[in-house]
């Protein structure tokens, strides 16, 4: 069975999720994407205690294309350091799973 990763990122705003997710999706790193109503962050960022409105995306994948998927992710960020995590889906439908695999692979 096909392994599927989910890729987690907060960004500064819809657009930019939009252009995270859709530059993604048109370079076959990730199969689809969901982008969530926005949030309220606190984080440490270099001494100091912020806050920020940011809006969750996540970006459904295969394990292997987590590198290249973060480094399109760290290019188009307005972040200096992005938050970019994935987590293993430990179950999913065949189908679903199959799905990911065949739009995530490269087109020849």
């Amino acid at each position: 069975m096909t392994e599927i990763l989910i890729v987690r990122v907060n960004c500064a705003s819809n657009a930019e999720a939009q252009e995270i997710a859709s530059a993604a999706i048109a370079r076959r790193l990730a199969a689809a994407a969901n982008i969530h109503q926005p949030i309220d962050s606190l984080y440490r960022w270099r001494g100091e205690v912020e806050t920020a409105t940011e809006v969750p995306l996540e970006l459904k994948t295969r394990p292997d294309l987590f590198d290249p998927l973060a480094e399109i992710i760290s290019e188009i960020h307005s972040y200096q350091t992005p938050s970019i995590l994935g987590f293993p889906a430990t179950k999913s439908a065949w189908a679903y799973a199959h799905w990911i695999a065949e739009e995530t692979e490269p087109r020849t």
